[in-house]
């Protein structure tokens, strides 16, 4: 039997069910990315909302690039990775590289969720885009038993490990696609409601 719903009307539902899209596709990608490690940010400043703001911006403008232009390799991106980070902790202090390299994963992430249609040139280097490392990759894709929380790594050489530890695994996929194929089957991912 047809469904009488299409797949681009379910994929739109739940876009906008689980995303704000008020401002657009951008900025919906980049604040649920922030809110994705938000909890881990211990805020000391009372300017929060500006450092936010000002980080979010930043976000964008270094973000777009990634759908404009066209990285030569994977080293390339990985240049322009470390210093998508390192800028973004020069502008909210507070960061440090677990958090910032959360944030740039999650949003191109999300916008390569949102695919083609709505972030204009997204796959264009998709094939680059790193793994967001968070607890669930830690357990389920590194099979660390305990691991250092994610959000307190401090230096952009112990992130980059996991990065390279994933492309020695050669797969065959980029390792974006794998983490969406592991995120997906990860049993521990979601609180199992009883």
């Amino acid at each position: 039997m047809t469904s009488i719903l299409t797949d681009s009307l379910r994929e739109d539902f739940f876009i906008k069910l689980y995303f704000d899209t008020k401002n657009g596709f951008y900025s919906a990608g980049i604040k649920r990315a922030f809110l994705d490690f938000s909890r881990t940010l211990v805020i000391k400043n009372e300017y929060r909302a500006k450092l936010r703001q000002s980080a979010e911006n930043f976000i964008f403008t270094q973000l777009t690039s990634v759908t404009q232009n066209q990285f030569n390799n994977q080293k390339d991106f990985d240049s322009f990775h470390r210093l998508s980070c390192e800028r973004l902790i020069d502008t909210w202090e507070e960061l440090n590289f677990g958090q910032a390299q959360k944030w740039i994963n999650m949003t191109l992430k999300y916008w390569l969720l949102f695919g083609d249609k709505r972030i204009k040139g997204i796959e264009k280097n998709a094939k680059y885009f790193h793994i967001p490392i968070d607890s669930y990759v830690q357990k389920g894709l590194f099979n660390e038993k305990n691991p250092k929380p994610w959000s307190k790594i401090k230096t952009y050489e112990v992130y980059f490990e996991y990065q390279q530890k994933h492309r020695d695994k050669e797969t065959g996929n980029y390792p974006i696609i794998d983490e969406f194929n592991f995120f997906n089957v990860y049993e521990h991912a979601f609180r199992k409601i009883p």
